[in-house]
């Protein structure tokens, strides 16, 4: 689960040319700007990433000017620049938080605090009645490749198998039949919704007749993967209508990804298409600088139909055999388009 607060330790503090009153400070692999004194390098910090939702109480007031989303009643952190400088996240003095009062280094604040992630309002054509599902494999959030001090994937996958996939800016959809009692499930990231025919996962899902062939292939997988198009985060691909592109196939029993080779044969059995895949190689060896490098990059070059302007959000790193997943957003997609 992803740590939206959680206790840190600062590991750098540098100057930012031409400010007198903040400076910018090192968060596991993030930079964020804090007020110029308030942090030495070793010291401990209860850290915010950008996209969470902090609740409206007296430590967080500050920030009413800038972050307060009043249809909410919440302070939503984003991905901003100040003097030049990039800011992600918010890294505030320990002493303010009596929560993390003896807890180590590392430890998840994020439900003690009471902060949510940010999801962007739910597009009328994927709005509908939903129903109660018990997920029975891991949702669709990967974990961004700034985290990684916490997490050591890029450790874990240096010198082994990779491949890097195209992060399309869509919403997440999992088709999957319920091991339990065999019912058959269009979900979102949060619910399962009820079949209707003006309902873009059960278009997509009619279109490709994805139930169908998922339980003539035995009915314990499960197809993870985006929705794009129009009325769909801005529809940054160009599309003429919406679509569906797989990211990966779950065993449903095992709730593990299949291997790259095994995911693509079977979107090709069902015909769906596949995120476009952007490199493949026998042993990984990426930084996280590099990795966020080549996080930058247009939708143009995939999608025909895409503004000339217009960046990718990012991309999706995995191991071969489908164990170890995280992403690199582009900054310079989180700058103009967040």
């Amino acid at each position: 689960m992803r740590k939206l607060a959680s206790l840190q330790t600062v590991k750098h503090v540098r100057p930012i040319d031409g400010a007198d009153a903040i400076e910018a400070i090192g968060i596991l692999g993030w930079e964020c700007v804090a007020k110029k004194g308030e942090f030495r390098q070793g010291d401990p910090c209860v850290y915010f990433e950008i996209d969470s939702l902090l609740p409206e109480e007296p430590r967080y007031e500050f920030l009413r000017k800038s972050s307060f989303k009043a249809d909410l009643g919440k302070f939503r952190l984003r991905t901003v620049r100040l003097r030049k400088q990039l800011s992600q996240g918010l890294a505030l003095p320990v002493e303010l938080f009596p929560e993390a009062s003896g807890l180590l280094v590392g430890s998840d604040l994020t439900d003690v605090l009471g902060v949510e992630k940010y999801e962007p309002p739910i597009p009328v054509q994927i709005a509908g009645d939903t129903r109660t599902f018990r997920w029975p494999i891991p949702k669709t959030d990967e974990i961004r490749v700034q985290q990684n001090d916490d997490y050591h994937f890029i450790e874990g996958l240096t010198g082994k198998p990779y491949y890097i996939s195209l992060k399309l800016d869509g919403t997440s959809c999992t088709f999957i039949i319920d091991p339990k009692d065999g019912e058959y499930h269009a979900c979102g990231r949060n619910y399962s919704y009820i079949p209707t025919s003006d309902h873009s996962f059960w278009k997509v899902n009619d279109r490709y007749g994805i139930e169908v062939g998922l339980r003539s292939l035995g009915g314990s997988l499960a197809v993870q993967g985006e929705i794009v198009g129009p009325g769909i985060q801005c529809n940054r691909l160009g599309l003429s209508e919406v679509d569906f592109y797989a990211f990966t196939i779950v065993d449903t029993g095992s709730q593990q990804r299949l291997p790259l080779g095994e995911a693509l044969a079977v979107a090709g059995t069902l015909g769906i298409p596949f995120v476009p895949i952007l490199e493949r190689g026998d042993s990984f060896s990426y930084s996280m600088a590099n990795l966020l490098e080549k996080a930058k990059g247009r939708y143009r070059d995939h999608f025909p139909g895409a503004k000339e302007s217009q960046e990718r959000e990012g991309i999706v790193i995995r191991s071969i055999c489908g164990s170890i997943s995280f992403k690199a957003i582009s900054n310079d997609f989180l700058l103009r388009d967040e």
